[in-house]
């Protein structure tokens, strides 16, 4: 009997635009490594997923209250009360024990209006590759394609291998977004079916690498120039984050170390600090620690953008 490879999905985006050329369908799976405090998906890094809790979606234990008789372990009882802007009234609503959850789900399939959710699926390769085709006219119409994201889909390396040899079997453009944090006997699986390697870089020096994002960033700089040495196309990817990663020695690295990439480099992306994910913080139990950052300017973006320029680097922000 053949084994059905299966992987987990935290996301799937359809007529994506930002992350590789043309139309494209995104696949976000679970599961990363670094740990940055900016992470606008937190509910992406764990491997196995994490419950969320959204209690505006909730309908109020006296109308439901499924959720308390379902957790197996007791981690969910009678909590507080909440004004539902859904339903306009005042509502009794559950309360989560994240020491007990050990996020089974068991709640999430009972609870109807989804306030209790696993922030990933397990889904197959035939599965994605079914949604994937649905869009074919507009990946060769958009010179698009489909793009594997995360988390960092190489930690999942055998079913990003296997999802990106489908897509190339059918002559579709193909993007990996990545950390560079794998070994490169990882990436040996996936070469061969990665049209543009999207790989993020966070700062130059290891050890600020390892107290920002909590892994060392020699092995992620390794791995950049490996891909830029056989040739592979690559787009930098450089979030701005004021205060940590922002000093202008650091980018002058940065912008160095990737014109000695050479050829292989076709763009730098810089990409501004936002709080657009603080609100899953809330919903999976963590908390948003750079909650007092502010945005960068347009026109410190572009001050930034000019050190990249320098170098000789095309150069986008956003």
């Amino acid at each position: 009997m053949k084994q059905i490879l299966t992987g987990n999905v935290f996301d799937i985006q359809r007529y994506t635009l930002n992350d590789g050329p043309g139309i494209r369908t995104e696949i976000f799976l679970q599961g990363c490594d670094l740990k940055c405090p900016w992470c606008h998906s937190p509910d992406s890094q764990s491997y196995n997923g994490d419950l969320a809790w959204f209690p505006m979606l909730c309908v109020g234990i006296e109308k439901c209250g499924t959720c308390t008789s379902s957790c197996p372990n007791g981690a969910i009882e009678q909590g507080g009360e909440i004004y539902s802007k859904l339903t306009k009234t005042t509502l009794h609503i559950p309360k989560l024990d994240r020491k007990k959850c050990n996020t089974c789900g068991d709640c999430a399939k009972v609870c109807y209006p989804k306030a209790f959710y696993l922030t990933c699926r397990q889904m197959s390769v035939d599965e994605i590759m079914e949604i994937i085709k649905k869009d074919m006219r507009y990946y060769h119409t958009t010179n698009g394609g489909v793009t594997l994201s995360g988390g960092e889909p190489m930690v999942q390396s055998d079913f990003t291998a296997a999802i990106l040899k489908e897509c190339k079997s059918l002559c579709l453009h193909t993007a990996l977004d990545t950390t560079g944090f794998v070994s490169w006997s990882e990436y040996e699986k996936v070469i061969d079916y990665v049209d543009l390697f999207l790989f993020d870089l966070k700062c130059m020096s290891s050890d600020r690498s390892e107290e920002l994002v909590g892994v060392p960033n020699e092995l992620i700089l390794e791995n950049a120039k490996r891909l830029a040495k056989i040739g592979k196309k690559i787009q930098i990817r450089y979030p701005i984050i004021p205060t940590l990663n922002d000093q202008k020695e650091n980018l002058v690295a940065t912008a160095s170390f990737c014109r000695d990439l050479g050829d292989a480099v076709t763009v730098i992306q810089l990409l501004p600090y936002h709080r657009l994910g603080t609100v899953k913080y809330e919903r999976i139990g963590k908390d948003y620690t750079l909650g007092e950052l502010e945005p960068m300017s347009d026109t410190q973006a572009e001050e930034y953008a000019k050190i990249f320029h320098s170098f000789g680097m095309k150069t986008i922000v956003g």
